[in-house]
């Protein structure tokens, strides 16, 4: 029934994102001395306007980060990845910044992290690829509709 193969699906689905987290926080770890959860903060900043976002609006978008983002942030500013500044006439926000530091890290480990991906995922072919993207991007509309 839909039912039971909705279920299968998301076990599936659980199951290979837990897997390639797993696989990459190892190798992150094992290479840069980073988990993924800061990889996580890298990359959203990386991707924002002026490597710069709100403490807010970076927990909005992190995916892998699963705690402290406050601690984590601290640890990742005093290694001089990141700085964070409170924003002129509003003394509520604080800005997070990515340094020239940090944007070198994430640069090298991006590079790596697509390399890792490919090789835990070289039995499929970009058709493949293509076609599950889509599938998932319909899922997640789906999802995000509930």
């Amino acid at each position: 029934t839909f039912e039971r193969e909705s279920v299968k699906l998301w076990l599936e689905l659980s199951r290979c994102a837990n897997d390639l987290e797993k696989i990459m926080d190892g190798n992150l770890r094992q290479e840069f001395g980073q988990s993924m959860s800061r990889f996580d903060v890298l990359s959203q900043l990386e991707r924002a306007e002026n490597h710069t976002l709100t403490i807010g609006q970076l927990g909005r978008q992190l995916i892998a980060s699963k705690g402290n983002i406050t601690g984590l942030l601290s640890r990742m500013e005093a290694e001089g990845l990141l700085v964070r500044r409170q924003i002129p006439n509003d003394r509520r926000s604080i800005q997070v910044c990515l340094t020239k530091k940090g944007l070198s890290l994430f640069q090298n480990m991006a590079e790596k992290h697509a390399q890792w991906s490919e090789q835990s995922l070289a039995s499929l072919s970009i058709k493949d690829f293509k076609t599950l993207i889509e599938l998932l991007q319909k899922a997640r509309v789906s999802i995000n509709k509930t």
